[in-house]
């Protein structure tokens, strides 16, 4: 039986398990590789890229280090919501700009495209989730001025825009969550989804990898 790698690049979305009721056996990554063995004919190893808290500007440092040295056939590239986020987990308080700017982000996911592609690599882009009522900081005054996703919804469409103009595959979490009025059951917190949540990741990432995989 072939064997298909696929690398999970993220953040706390991606690495899912211990935050909140989510066991590493829940999260959208094992959900996948149980799923896509079960139905595709391949071995399907998913391989967890996700860090807590990470943003694309400090991905690109770890590329090597956590995805490029598998070798993967395919990596899942999703960041967003902590870029677009005004809150510093250093220092655990509010600041007046995003993490990463809008340009640096497209910047970013750029780089990251173009090194999972020099190794012969398919990269899939990934919207993030969006925040909903219940996110922490939802009273922060840009978001009351704005809309608490204003800057999570511009980064979506930037995602959107780079798939376009890459030919990359994408992966529309932020659509499905943002279309869906259940969602917010499953993002307790209003930014980490629940079981559930990964669950209802999980099947967008099953439906979309299935049109994606090709004989390695």
């Amino acid at each position: 039986m072939k064997e298909i790698r696929i690398v999970a690049l993220g953040d706390s979305i991606t690495n899912g398990a211990g935050i909140g009721d989510v066991r590493e056996e829940d999260t959208y990554r094992h959900l996948l590789q149980e799923c896509l063995s079960r139905t595709t004919g391949y071995n399907v190893q998913v391989i967890n890229a996700g860090v807590n808290g990470d943003i694309s500007a400090t991905a690109i440092h770890r590329l090597e280090r956590d995805v490029l040295q598998y070798k993967p056939y395919y990596v899942s590239i999703m960041f967003g919501v902590n870029d677009a986020g005004y809150y510093r987990p250093a220092t655990d308080s509010m600041a007046d700009t995003p993490r990463v700017t809008a340009q640096d982000f497209r910047s970013n996911l750029k780089a990251i495209i173009e090194a999972v592609q020099k190794v012969h690599a398919k990269p899939v882009l990934v919207t993030p989730v969006p925040m909903n009522s219940a996110y922490a900081h939802k009273d922060f005054p840009a978001y009351v001025e704005n809309g608490l996703n204003y800057l999570v919804d511009e980064y979506a469409d930037i995602i959107r825009g780079l798939s376009l103009e890459t030919g990359v595959p994408l992966i529309d979490v932020h659509r499905a969550f943002s279309t869906d009025p259940i969602t917010d059951k499953l993002v307790p917190d209003g930014i980490h989804p629940n079981r559930a949540g990964h669950r209802f990741i999980g099947d967008i990432f099953v439906r979309e990898f299935k049109k994606v995989i090709r004989d390695p």
